[in-house]
């Protein structure tokens, strides 16, 4: 094993992405709670945070206070390219689930409707990492991958925006 991946699978490295995985939920917390500190970073910072955070708790606030167009393609954006990681970690073999029912059954519906099974999964509330590390595995082509991931994601902040616009209405700040 040499350096680069021995580091990914050291105690310190687990540790650090763990801690840092609840900074993020913290985060979301605090940004739920109030989000005006957040907005001025605007959607940039919305992306930044998607590339490392769970935007799915930042559409229902900021909705509200954002265009919810921008505002999920940002999201959506930010979060296909997070997926992006588990994906490639999946092809090069560096994680490996074990070939239960629903692995098995996962793998099943990517070889049967690749991109679309991506999309459906990448709208429902779904651990979609599970989902990207399969088809990493199963070397399903990056782009095959990506743009329903995106897609999916899209209409899902999409319906969540404009549900949350739609029963609270846009608010100032």
């Amino acid at each position: 094993m040499n350096h680069f991946s021995r580091f990914f699978h050291s105690k310190p490295f687990k540790l650090a992405t763990i801690i840092l995985g609840i900074v993020f939920i913290l985060l979301a917390v605090i940004v739920s709670i109030d989000p005006r500190p957040f907005l001025q970073f605007g959607y940039l910072g919305v992306f930044v945070y998607n590339l490392f955070g769970p935007g799915t708790f930042l559409i229902p606030t900021l909705s509200r206070h954002m265009n919810v167009i921008l505002l999920s393609l940002v999201t959506a954006a930010g979060m296909a390219l997070n997926d992006s990681v588990s994906w490639l970690a999946g092809k090069n073999g560096d994680i490996v689930f074990p070939r239960g029912r629903r692995v098995a059954r996962i793998e099943a519906a990517i070889k049967k409707y690749g991109p679309f099974a991506l999309f459906f999964w990448a709208i429902i509330p779904f651990p979609y990492d599970f989902i990207a590390v399969i088809a990493g595995i199963l070397k399903h082509p990056f782009k095959r991958f990506l743009i329903p991931t995106f897609l999916g994601r899209l209409i899902r902040f999409l319906l969540m925006g404009f549900g949350i616009v739609a029963i609270w209405g846009k608010v100032g700040l």
